[in-house]
């Protein structure tokens, strides 16, 4: 490709954004849009200015600025329960695919298969999102899915992450969360790299083979096993997360670790006391690692409003960034679910909230959203409440993404 081609191809790419993006910020009402991918060339979509659009009261000037930035940023979204969210299955003969499925981690992935042929469809979700990289919780259930769409990629190194954004199409990115506890054996985490796995967190929520969980009552720490499997990570180039870790297995890796590590979704303690919520120590030692701490957008783990909004996923972000600098911060939202709220409510039932660590006082209410996220293409309200806030152009582009990428890039490449 000549410099030309190569010019008129991020024009069209910005371009197609930016009419996107203008549609969830409600600066437009109705636009076509033409997907520049092979399987979905000459389709058009029409944007839904339902998303996108809470009341910051901003002016048209910061208006403009928030679209100018998330249309130009490389946003990643660290822990991504799904593009679709509840909406996509209003049709029937989704709900019936729904119900077939005995792992909503994989009902994107069910959801794509049956839309094949329409994948303008998913594509819009993406596209008016914003988003570059979406963390997905098992990427080889995306596998017959990137097969099909030629948007959509998997990133194990920082330059997929560059390729995607400059071809204004989009990536996902493997971690794991390990919900019964890592396998005691070692070598799992090897087959995982080669499969694709580039993010992992040590425990979930209970005490397991590697240390102990943010929710158990005691924590003893990293185990001799735990010290095995964070060097393990090191030698192969696998983020460390510690977003479900107890404090003192949160120091522990802390210490332990040669590289940054990261806790990808979670929140201030002091802003909202929650034990899915970290202290103010634990805040430190990640970043002082030269890692980052992913935000999410889960309501009842921000805090105990019934009428929850962005602001208070935002009040999280600044609380964070003045204790640790906004170099240490990024966005993991952990929420929207992809699938019905019955269909999310039933596998987050009272035993199975039980059986991964959670309990009554951490009030799991899978049925509400926070109003200004309440679907991915809300996505560009966390650039426009950043803008609200203050906060700088190099500042938001970190949080959005960079930040995130400069340790990937570390690790990984």
């Amino acid at each position: 490709m000549n410099s030309g081609e190569s010019e008129s191809v991020k024009s069209s790419v910005c371009s197609r954004r930016e009419m996107l993006l203008r549609s969830c910020a409600a600066v437009a009402t109705f636009m076509s849009l033409n997907l520049s991918s092979s399987s979905a060339k000459n389709s058009k979509i029409q944007p839904d200015n339902e998303f996108g659009n809470f009341d910051f009261g901003l002016d048209e000037a910061q208006e403009q600025r928030a679209l100018r930035l998330h249309c130009n940023s490389i946003v990643i979204d660290m822990v991504q329960q799904g593009i679709g969210g509840y909406r996509v299955f209003d049709e029937p003969h989704l709900k019936a695919l729904e119900k077939s499925s005995k792992d909503y981690m994989s009902l994107d992935a069910i959801y794509a298969e049956d839309i094949a042929g329409r994948s303008d469809i998913m594509r819009g979700r993406w596209d008016a999102s914003g988003i570059t990289v979406g963390g997905v919780g098992d990427v080889i259930s995306f596998v017959p899915l990137v097969e099909k769409l030629s948007w959509l990629t998997i990133a194990t190194t920082s330059t997929d992450i560059h390729q995607a954004q400059e071809s204004g199409g989009h990536t996902v990115l493997e971690y794991h969360q390990p919900t019964g506890g890592l396998a005691r054996d070692i070598t799992v985490l090897e087959e995982a790299y080669l499969k694709g796995r580039r993010v992992q967190s040590i425990t979930y929520n209970l005490s397991d083979f590697v240390g102990c969980g943010c929710t158990e009552r005691v924590d003893h720490g990293l185990t001799y096993y735990g010290v095995e499997v964070v060097n393990k990570c090191n030698e192969l180039g696998m983020v460390v997360d510690l977003s479900h870790t107890g404090p003192m297995t949160t120091y522990d890796t802390c210490k332990i670790s040669r590289y940054p590590v990261i806790a990808n979704h979670t929140g201030s303690e002091t802003v909202y006391k929650h034990q899915r919520n970290k202290s103010d120590e634990e805040l430190r030692a990640i970043a002082d690692t030269g890692g980052i701490i992913g935000v999410y957008a889960v309501p009842f783990f921000l805090t105990d409003d019934p009428k929850a909004t962005i602001n208070h996923m935002l009040n999280h972000i600044d609380y964070i960034v003045n204790l640790v600098g906004w170099e240490h911060v990024g966005i993991g939202t952990d929420w929207i679910n992809t699938g019905t709220k019955d269909f999310i409510e039933s596998i987050f039932e009272v035993e199975a909230q039980a059986s991964i660590g959670f309990r009554p006082e951490h009030n799991i209410n899978t049925r509400h959203n926070l109003i200004g996220f309440d679907d991915a293409r809300d996505f560009p309200n966390i650039t426009r409440g950043l803008i609200a806030r203050g906060y700088s152009d190099e500042q938001i582009k970190g949080i959005l993404g960079e930040n995130f990428l400069r340790v990937f890039k570390a690790i990984c490449d």
